[in-house]
């Protein structure tokens, strides 16, 4: 930093007391280079309050929370009562941030320019993160009434009846997907139906309307879609997954790495299959023990973990390797406990002369064996802010969720974990939530108050110390035994595996004591 003699440095400060005093009065401290610049992006503003360039200047001066910033800004829209640029400029600012100061600026520029499509669009994100289905579906309408054309707002129109009236929001899609050929919105909405059908018949269905009705370039939506359905095929179908592959190393030059890597594992699929086929169990073991889903280094990941586990134990028993089949489906469904891994688990057992409660007590001390304590914490309650403990709830089980009220898959999780919630008692299970952003926290309680959600909304702290209960992804669960040991983690809950998160609990609170 450049240094200052003793009489720019008291100019500055006398400039900055004088000019401006809101600035001197908050948490958020600038450097005295920082203040005087302040002064000038200020002037530049007040000379020319219509350029965008001169008021984004200011506001990237700040931290996006500083109080000083909304309170200058509250007192140009007094003094420039006109200025769309002012009030806009500021509004969208809070709005990429998330942060509930974007309305009332938001408000003041679409009473000056109403035609502006971005303005509705902007107030809809803000009536999304507080669960205002209504507020949201009829800022969307407007912003649709100013832009035809723009096919985003009819996407996010649709999705607002996601929880209301689902049939509507995929009757939507479908008339975007039908609308061009060429319009990469139509990959979008296809592959929203794909994700949001829980039947693997229609999501083959969507998967290939959108590979054949692909555009050049690509949406976004493409290639995760693609993958998805290349996923799919291998738990299926490893031979038409052979072919999808194939065809993607030819157009899809980004991402070659990803596709050879699984091309090789429906390859070895398809080995360990025809081995079987031969009565070479054996062998096929050693193709399946070779199979590596997830390439860490890259980030990569092929979605077929319980297809592999089922065909490994399943070559365990044509080897008559039972006990081998057995115990590798028991640490299975001790991590994940899906019906598939339950049903296979059930069918080994009985061939080793097992009994559902040997079954239920080997599960149990599966479990416990690779238990880890959950790292305590004390956070704010939102409804009353009163500090909350984890081990205020010793002797329940938990299910804990880090979300914040942006977080998409958040919400696609909650309804699922409300249908389980309802099945249990709140004597025996508390459910969770840890909000990690502290700028969204005006939005918790009306997100809760609109959604009918029953978790206990706490304030994550930042700072502290996760230990055992950590999270670099948004959702991330834990469910915690009676004891405040964690049992299972890092899992995802859809509509395809509601009934796991139920099984979850219940097996957790029948192993109490244990």
């Amino acid at each position: 930093m450049k240094s200052f003699c003793c009489c720019k440095v008291l100019l500055y400060f006398l400039t900055f007391l004088c000019v401006n005093k809101i600035y001197a009065q908050n948490k958020f401290t600038h450097t005295l280079a920082e203040l005087g610049q302040i002064q000038t992006l200020k002037a530049q503003v007040e000379a020319y309050p219509e350029s965008e360039r001169a008021n984004q200047a200011f506001i990237n001066a700040f931290d996006i929370d500083d109080p000083a910033l909304e309170t200058q800004y509250g007192a140009w829209i007094k003094e420039f009562p006109k200025s769309f640029t002012i009030a806009f400029t500021i509004g969208k600012a809070y709005s990429n941030h998330g942060n509930s100061k974007a309305v009332p600026f938001l408000q003041q520029a679409s009473m000056l320019k109403p035609d502006d499509d971005q303005i509705w669009y902007m107030l809809a994100g803000d009536a999304y993160l507080r669960n205002n289905l209504k507020l949201r579906q009829g800022y969307l309408k407007k912003a649709m009434q100013c832009a035809p054309e723009n096919v985003n707002y009819v996407l996010n129109y649709a999705s607002s009846f996601e929880q209301t009236d689902p049939a509507r929001r995929d009757s939507i899609y479908l008339e975007i997907a039908k609308w061009s050929t060429n319009n990469d919105n139509a990959e979008l909405a296809l592959s929203l139906l794909a994700n949001n059908t829980s039947s693997p018949v229609q999501k083959v269905i969507y998967y290939k309307q959108l590979y054949i009705r692909q555009t050049k370039p690509h949406s976004g939506a493409y290639s995760p879609a693609m993958t998805a359905y290349f996923d799919l095929l291998l738990s299926t179908d490893p031979v038409q997954a052979i072919d999808l592959g194939q065809a993607m190393i030819i157009e899809d030059k980004l991402f070659v790495d990803v596709w050879q890597e699984r091309l090789k594992v429906a390859s070895q699929f398809i080995q360990a299959r025809n081995l079987l086929a031969q009565n070479k169990s054996k062998e096929a073991i050693a193709i399946l023990n070779q199979v590596k889903l997830d390439n860490n280094q890259l980030g990569h990941h092929i979605n077929a973990k319980e297809t592999l586990v089922l065909f490994k134990a399943e070559a365990s028993d044509a080897d008559k390797q039972v006990r081998a089949a057995y115990d590798s489906l028991t640490v299975a469904y001790s991590k994940f406990p899906t019906d598939k891994f339950h049903v296979a688990l059930l069918k080994y057992a009985v061939k080793l002369g097992l009994d559902s409660n040997q079954v239920a007590e080997n599960i149990k001390k599966t479990r416990i064996s690779s238990a880890k304590k959950a790292t305590d914490f004390r956070l704010e309650n939102y409804y009353n802010s009163a500090k909350a403990s984890l081990a205020d709830y010793t002797g329940k089980v938990v299910l804990l969720t880090y979300w914040f009220p942006g977080c998409g898959p958040c919400r696609d999780e909650f309804p699922h974990f409300e249908s389980v919630m309802k099945k249990v008692s709140r004597q025996e299970v508390a459910y969770i939530g840890l909000n990690i952003f502290p700028s969204q926290n005006e939005y918790v309680l009306p997100f809760l108050k609109e959604s009918g959600y029953s978790f206990i909304p706490l304030q994550d702290d930042l700072k502290r110390a996760k230990g055992t209960l950590d999270a670099q992804a948004f959702p991330t669960n834990y469910l915690l035994d009676q004891k405040g040991r964690i049992i299972f983690s890092n899992f995802k809950i859809d509509t395809e595996n509601e009934k796991t998160l139920e099984r979850m609990i219940q097996e957790t609170l029948a192993a109490k004591g244990y």
